[in-house]
């Protein structure tokens, strides 16, 4: 199934949900995190990637969880890389079987099955 809707960065959901909402600055908001304003600016403009410690910090500052951030972090990634991966024509493995597998014979008529208690 093919989604519709583009997915954003998380960087600027973050500057949207929480910046722009609590009225921040990115200064303001990367002082309370103890990040460069640049590191912070390019998260939050989708030109870097959302590391696992930012996730820790929005976590433990803003609250909310590192795993929802990273899990929204890791969905526009893969978005982003499908496109190329598509244009290498790729195809999946089959593996071959070089002779038919044997077939063990289950039931003997000279045994007798125990019960067991």
């Amino acid at each position: 199934m093919k989604r519709k809707m583009k997915l954003e960065h998380p960087g600027i959901i973050i500057k949207e949900l929480i910046f722009d909402e609590k009225g921040l600055s990115i200064t303001d908001a990367a002082g309370l995190l103890g990040v460069t304003r640049t590191a912070l600016s390019n998260v939050a403009n989708g030109k870097a990637d959302l590391s696992v410690d930012m996730s820790l910090r929005m976590e433990y500052v803003f609250g909310g969880t590192a795993e929802f951030w990273q899990r929204m972090q890791a969905a526009y990634n893969v978005e982003q890389a499908r496109p190329h991966i598509a244009k290498l024509k790729l195809k999946r493995y089959k593996p071959k079987l070089k002779k038919s597998l044997p077939v063990k014979e289950t039931t003997s008529r000279d045994r007798k099955t125990k019960k067991v208690a």
